[in-house]
């Protein structure tokens, strides 16, 4: 009986140094090789050490075409009527303005807009007692010298409306590019400030992205013709354009060594 007790102890010590060894071969065969990957991932990440920095460009110009709108209002007894009279007074106004030197392609219509006029009679149904015609063109003007000269023309030649002038930039292309430079200029101007004072070098651009302001037109108030008290009328005021600001945000991120 104490043969069989001591083989049976025998075979559990040797079963678990069997167990413990290969537990310990088996560990020192994989975690080596489990930490130096883990590691490694780690390491080889690109944005693991990044730097992101936010900066402007601004670029101020002078605009280069104006923009107005001339309307011809027009009320008479029947469609036919109001059409006639309208469409007279507007082709006046569109003669005018081409007179100027005004091209085709910068005359477009954009309201052609023909309601009815109502009167409404005691104890009865309103009644049609005629018509209204509104009709609109907007006006591009590439000179900036005549101005002036359209709105008062396009005024004299029966234009009864005029809506608001602004200023604004035919085509910005141009300026969006200098401030895209200045932007990426700034840019990294800062991120080396940055990195100098972090104790760190400035490596690649990982990434980067562009956001533009809006650049609102430049708006310049005119008063439609007047009369004086003596009946003459008043000179048109002299138009100043300005200057416009064209800005353009940039956000870059560069790596850090």
């Amino acid at each position: 009986m104490d043969n069989s007790f001591a083989k049976k102890f025998l075979m559990v010590v040797a079963g678990l140094f069997l167990a413990v060894a290969g537990f310990v071969m088996v560990y020192k065969t994989l975690q080596p090789g489990w930490y130096q990957n883990i590691k490694a991932e780690i390491t080889s990440q690109p944005y693991a050490r990044t730097i992101t920095v936010t900066a402007d460009g601004k670029v101020t110009t002078k605009p280069d075409i104006a923009l107005i709108d001339l309307s011809v209002v027009t009320q008479n007894k029947t469609v036919k009527s109001v059409t006639q009279d309208g469409n007279v007074k507007m082709g006046l106004v569109i003669d005018a303005v081409k007179k100027l030197g005004i091209d085709s392609k910068d005359i477009t219509s954009t309201q052609y807009n023909l309601y009815p006029n109502y009167t409404y009679p005691q104890n009865a149904s309103p009644k049609i007692d005629g018509y209204n015609l509104t009709q609109n063109i907007h006006v591009k003007i590439r000179d900036l010298n005549i101005v002036d000269d359209v709105l008062v023309a396009g005024v004299d030649a029966g234009a009864n409306q005029v809506g608001q002038l602004t200023f604004d930039i035919d085509d910005p292309s141009a300026i969006k590019a200098q401030a895209r430079d200045l932007a990426f200029v700034t840019a990294k101007e800062k991120a080396l400030q940055m990195a100098k004072a972090a104790g760190v070098s400035l490596g690649r651009v990982v990434t980067f992205s562009e956001n533009e302001g809006y650049q609102p037109p430049i708006f310049a108030n005119y008063a439609m013709k007047a009369m004086d008290s003596a009946g003459a009328a008043v000179p048109a005021p002299t138009i100043e354009p300005g200057s416009q600001e064209m800005t353009l945000s940039i956000s870059v991120t560069y790596e850090i060594e």
